[in-house]
Parts: C-alpha cells; sequence; structure tokens
C-alpha cells in the first residue's frame, strides 16, 4: 500500500454547497474547509481486508449565513455507522469522574429524588447513569449500539437497545412516565434524525423538566484548531446561538450556559420550555462572548480553515524530521478523532507504525483509510507517541511519567504541536 496523500483543501470564499441545512432547512450555506472523501472513523478494517476496497464519503464543512449553524453535508445512515460501536465511555479515569461531578450538580439544582426518572440519549456503557446511584432516582439509558447497550445491561443500567426519536420518548412516557431530567452527552451532533429528537425530548419533559446537554464547542474548536472533531458521526456544530436556533423551533430554550473542559472544550446548556425558567447571566454572558468572537461570522471559519492547513504542515514536518533520523513514532491511541487526521493530513504507516489501545474492541484491526495497525498497549515503547487523543493529554502525562522521564516523547498535534518530554512531569 503506498503512503497517503493530504487531500485537504480550503475552498474559495463565497463558494455554496449544494445542501439544505440541518437546523433550518435554507439553501445558504458556505463550504469552509474540505477534509476529502474519507472512510467512517469508526470503521475499524481488518487486516486482512485489501487495501482500497473500503467505501469512503464526502467529508467537508459549511457555515449557514442564515441561522450560523456549522455542519457536514454527507450523511452516513445511522444504523451503518452506530448499530455497532467501538467506543466505551469507561474507558478513561476522566469520563467517569466528570459525569460524578454532573450528576452531582444535576442532583443539586433539581432535587433528584426517588420517585424522578433521568434518561439518557446515547446513554454508550451506562457510564453517566452509574453516577446517579447515590441519588435513588429511576434512570433509563437510550442506546443505539447493541454492544455497548449490552455492556450497561449487564452492569445493571436499564437501557433500551434503540435509537432516540419522538416515537421512542412517546414509548417511553407510556412505559415510565415523564423524566425530571433528559441528558445527552457526546451524542447531540450525531442526529440524524435532529427534529425528531427534540421533538422527542420535549415531548418527554416533565412540566418543570430539564434538558441538559453536553456537546463539543464550536468555539473552543475554533480556538483550538480542533478540525479532528469533524468527522461523519459528527453532523452539527454548536454555539450558543445556533443550538439556540435549534430548540426554538421546538418550543424549547436555554436558561443556563456554561463551557466544560471535557473533549476539549464542551458546552453545557440546560434547557426547558420556553417561559418556564428565567433565562440566567450565564446566557447573556456566553452570548456577549460569542458575539464578541465573531463566532457568527463567516469570516472566523474561513481564518480556521487557513490554521488547519498550518498545523498539518508543522505537524507533518515533525513527523518527517522524526523518520528521517530513523526514530519510531506509534500513534497513542486510536479514537474517532485520529482518523480523521490521518487521513486529511496524509499520514500512514512510514510516519506513524502503529496505534496503541486498551480497547479490546479496537486491538487487532487497522485505523480505517490509513491503514494504520492497532495492537495493545502493553510491550515495548517507541521514540514518541503521537497523541490522537490529545483531549486527555493531562491524564497521559500522569500515567506515563516513568516512560517521559526515560526518554520518551509524546507529540501533541492540537491545540499547538508541540513535543512534550520529561520537562512536563510533576
Amino acid at each position: 500500500m503506498s503512503e497517503p496523500v493530504s487531500n485537504l483543501v480550503v475552498p474559495p470564499p463565497g463558494k455554496t454547497m449544494d445542501m439544505t441545512c440541518r437546523c433550518c432547512g435554507g439553501h445558504n450555506v458556505e463550504l469552509v474547509i474540505d477534509l476529502g472523501d474519507q472512510p467512517h472513523c469508526n470503521r475499524l478494517v481488518r487486516r486482512d481486508t485489501p487495501a482500497g476496497v473500503e467505501p469512503s464519503f464526502p467529508l467537508r464543512v459549511g457555515f449557514c449565513r442564515d441561522c450560523t449553524m456549522v455542519q457536514i453535508d454527507h450523511t452516513i445512515p445511522k444504523e451503518s455507522m452506530f448499530s455497532d460501536y467501538p467506543y466505551v465511555s469507561g474507558t478513561t479515569k476522566t469520563l467517569p469522574a466528570h459525569f460524578r461531578a454532573t450528576s452531582e450538580r444535576i442532583a443539586a439544582s433539581y432535587g433528584l429524588g426517588a420517585a424522578d426518572l433521568v434518561v439518557d440519549i446515547g446513554s454508550n456503557d451506562g457510564t453517566w447513569l452509574k453516577q446517579y446511584a447515590p441519588f435513588g432516582c429511576r434512570v433509563l439509558g437510550v442506546e443505539a449500539a447493541g454492544n455497548v447497550a449490552q455492556l450497561a445491561t449487564d452492569a445493571g443500567v436499564l437501557t433500551w437497545n434503540r435509537f432516540f426519536n419522538e416515537e421512542c420518548a412517546r414509548d417511553i412516557l407510556a412505559e415510565h412516565g415523564p423524566a425530571k431530567v433528559v441528558t445527552a452527552a457526546g451524542v447531540f451532533f450525531h442526529l440524524e434524525e435532529l427534529h425528531s429528537v427534540v421533538k422527542g425530548i420535549e415531548a418527554l419533559l416533565a412540566k418543570d423538566g430539564v434538558f441538559v446537554v453536553q456537546a463539543i464547542y464550536l468555539g473552543g474548536m475554533v480556538e483550538n484548531t480542533a478540525f479532528d472533531q469533524v468527522y461523519h458521526e459528527h453532523l452539527c456544530y454548536y454555539t450558543l446561538r445556533s443550538l439556540s436556533a435549534l430548540l426554538e423551533r421546538h418550543g424549547l430554550e436555554v436558561f443556563e450556559a456554561d463551557l466544560v473542559p471535557i473533549h476539549g472544550g464542551s458546552i453545557e446548556a440546560h434547557v426547558a420550555r420556553k417561559g418556564t425558567r428565567a433565562i440566567g447571566d450565564s446566557v447573556r454572558r456566553m452570548q456577549a462572548t460569542e458575539t464578541a468572537k465573531g463566532l457568527g461570522d463567516i469570516a472566523t471559519y474561513r481564518h480556521f480553515a487557513t490554521q488547519v492547513v498550518s498545523l498539518r504542515d508543522r505537524l507533518l514536518g515533525i513527523l518527517r524530521d522524526y523518520h528521517a533520523r530513523g526514530k519510531s513514532v506509534w500513534a497513542y491511541g486510536a479514537p474517532a478523532k485520529g482518523a480523521t487526521l490521518v487521513n486529511s493530513f496524509g499520514i500512514g504507516p512510514t510516519l506513524v507504525q502503529k496505534a496503541v489501545e486498551k480497547n479490546a474492541m479496537k486491538i487487532g484491526l487497522d485505523m480505517p483509510g490509513t491503514r494504520i495497525p492497532i495492537e495493545a498497549e502493553d510491550g515495548p515503547r517507541p521514540d514518541a507517541y503521537l497523541v490522537l487523543a490529545w483531549n486527555f493529554i493531562d491524564e497521559f502525562i500522569v500515567k506515563e511519567a516513568d516512560y517521559l522521564k526515560a526518554g520518551g516523547e509524546f507529540i501533541v498535534p492540537v491545540p499547538k504541536v508541540e513535543v512534550i518530554g520529561a520537562d512536563r512531569v510533576r
């Protein structure tokens, strides 16, 4: 298999995409960046699969000049992407701790008790719902991937193996009654049936119910040049303004909003039926900040695209230098975002010989597209790791302190390309 090449293209300003906006239904969507045709990031490949047989799909990002929603235009059917899934929430220490703290805040804010129902959309292996155990409330997960839904069920978390939409919400209502809290973390940008899902949330909420959504924040993506958060599973990329534009179409509004550090920066919005709760100062502050930072302006996203090109050139320069000096580089983790990065930049096994993982569902397979092999993370070590799961870098530095002290290095691609060594170990 020949070494891949970068197919990343920055279009000329003003190029309109042939698509209907996922939020407002308009046709005024400008192409921001074209990452080329890429395979589905989480469809890992058997090692004996011949090169060139994987299906690839356009990965293009656009900005709606009408409602400011940033989105991709091509949709891979949800049944293809999510019915079987290799991502498990409980793999790192960071996510369970994050969900524990979030659950404590939600329970305290809304007085959760034994009679109350919490429904988590895209509940994965039940990591978040497990954190509600101290409060005694009823919990229900809705998870489309059968393999991870079974993990949650085996762990004692009541889970429906379904896609959440308006029909599913009404079935939950009939069987369990209305929900005091509905949550969605790391899933709200996945939604092919976007408007049906929001209608379902509105229907499922109790009169005083609250929807708490956490989604990768577009403002953080722009600030960090985190283009690798773009992949086919992520159909929409939210600011408070664009999220509100969607929710308000269905009688819902954000009454509190904040940023949380998980996944390189996420928005956490607390949502209720319009007019039922006072709008907090946090909403007005975030609205003002987004205006000041130009997050509703196309110029911001045109600049973002040029920054991605600069990041590519810096990272490829470092990797080529390591290769020229005969130094080994492996990927530390094989997350979905990593597939976007290596395929967009044309990074294959010549520059990064393998990826190491502790998720058993990935070991023994290849990353899609560039076909970097994935192996267990035990065993010998390389001269350096390319940290594709860069959003957990602080955890990794602590975990790999001895490796770094012994002369190993971390090459971190985002938010800025840097090489981390022993000097970063506390």
